[in-house]
């Protein structure tokens, strides 16, 4: 609505409240023996605070906790349900180190031991229920029975430690201020301030395990395409950069920057050219012309079976006749690949503007947790397909982008290599997605949500191969 508009209708504008989730926090001093409770004596309640729904809940919970309470803490892992519980009942639970001394104590708040606690102590079961939990899953982790090495209160201490002696060398020193971004017992994703740049701090565990190794090579391979990497601690899977000072794609970008970005692309893609076996070595996806023709078969036969389950129309069912013509489309475009000699290169399926960073003059790509090995131009259309559902795409034309990338690629290839490859590409960078996804987990599950992606899928790539069959025909 226009400023006109209000005028007119003589009525303030009051956009809907962001919704709020209440997380009741499991607030353990430094040496992880003893709890925050909210009342002076039993029943106890929790302390609690209300954070944003759908936004990062590590971020708020500290920054909701330091303003409420003025404590500084940090947020160690959410506790599992207990059995018994009933999904949708249990209240939102958090487990959080505070990082001050022992002693802080606000107004009705106290200081409680661990193991003094009892089934009448607190005013809802479910609390103690909660500690139980918590309990149990720390437990584990000191014990060595599970992973979990972001769950065990004093981690961030020992973190602080080996950080401080491996920025040193650089110059730099730790002053204690951070922001948190994601905490669970395995992840980890924290920006530390230093008396200079910042540093990230980055840890992966299952299914992204491979990020880390990824991260690692592409920082030695490619220096000024990624994040200098200064430190790595594998037993935490997690490595130390330095900040690159700059914005996301997404925020507010102009065409300059989206332009240099593709162009950045093509740049690394061309400089990786030659190192595919190392790239594959260090966990890359092998989606090279010869695993996804070996796809094709399953992936179409999985395909027939989602359809025939699927619950409802629209959208419309394919049949078996459609989806085997539709195989051999996605097989005659991965051999004609084969035939132009497009050469493999690094890729990205989640290459979107959240993963790009900008400067005046730089672009840096970020989480390579699904970096493959390939084709080179399906990337840019992963990127192309983000562009048209972003708000920048009223300012920022796509063939801009286009343009940009193939000007680099043309000193590799000729322009009849590179215009063949292009016109296939919506097809395989559908279909390389698909297919690289786990597609059985969702045969296993025909009714999900997974389910419905891949059919979703599967009727793009069938308007993408009758458009480019439209495509040869005009030619």
């Amino acid at each position: 609505m226009s400023h006109a508009a209000v005028e007119q209708n003589a009525r303030p504008i009051v956009s809907d409240p962001v919704p709020q989730d209440l997380y009741r926090l499991l607030m353990l001093g430094k040496a992880g023996a003893e709890i925050l409770v909210a009342c002076e004596r039993p029943p106890f309640t929790l302390p609690c605070v209300e954070i944003p729904r759908w936004e990062r809940v590590a971020e708020n919970l500290i920054e909701a906790v330091r303003k409420r309470y003025g404590i500084s803490a940090i947020c160690l892992f959410a506790p599992e349900p207990s059995d018994d519980t009933i999904a949708g009942e249990q209240p939102f639970y958090q487990v959080m180190e505070i990082r001050e001394a022992r002693t802080v104590v606000l107004d009705a708040m106290r200081w409680r031991p661990l193991a003094s606690l009892s089934d009448r102590s607190f005013a809802d079961k479910q609390d103690l229920s909660a500690i139980t939990n918590m309990l149990r899953q720390i437990d584990g982790i000191q014990s060595g029975e599970t992973i979990g090495p972001f769950a065990k209160p004093g981690w961030i201490e020992e973190f602080f430690s080996w950080a401080q002696r491996e920025t040193e060398p650089y110059g730099l020193h730790l002053t204690g201020k951070f922001r948190q971004f994601n905490a669970s017992p395995t992840f980890s994703l924290i920006r530390f301030e230093t008396n200079g740049a910042a540093v990230w701090f980055k840890a992966v565990g299952e299914p992204n395990l491979r990020e880390f190794s990824i991260s690692i090579a592409l920082a030695g391979l490619f220096p000024g395409f990624v994040p200098t990497v200064i430190a790595t601690h594998p037993t935490w899977n997690g490595w130390l950069t330095t900040e690159f000072a700059g914005s996301t794609l997404g925020e507010g970008a102009d065409l300059s920057s989206w332009e240099r970005a593709a162009s950045t692309l093509a740049d690394l893609q061309i400089a990786s050219i030659g190192k595919e076996n190392e790239l594959v070595q260090a966990g890359c996806r092998d989606l090279r012309v010869s695993w996804l023709l070996a796809q094709v078969d399953p992936f179409i036969e999985m395909a027939s079976q989602l359809m025939q389950k699927q619950p409802k129309i629209p959208p419309p069912i394919l049949s078996r006749q459609e989806l085997l013509w539709l195989g051999q489309q996605i097989k005659d475009a991965l051999s004609a690949q084969a035939e132009i000699d497009v050469p493999d290169t690094l890729g990205h399926l989640d290459f979107n503007p959240g993963n790009i960073l900008f400067s005046r003059n730089q672009s840096v790509f970020l989480d390579w947790a699904e970096a493959c090995v390939g084709l080179p131009f399906p990337t840019l259309q992963y990127l192309l397909e983000h562009l048209r559902q972003s708000a920048a795409f009223s300012n920022v034309d796509p063939e801009r982008l286009v343009d940009r990338y193939s000007a680099t690629w043309l000193s590799r290839l000729t322009l009849q290599q590179y215009a063949a490859s292009q016109k296939m590409r919506p097809l395989l960078a559908v279909f390389a997605c698909a297919a690289a996804s786990d597609w059985n987990a969702a045969f296993r599950s025909a009714g999900g949500r997974f389910a419905g992606y891949l059919r979703s899928l599967t009727r793009r790539m069938q308007r993408e191969a009758e458009e480019l069959l439209v495509n040869r025909t005009h030619l």
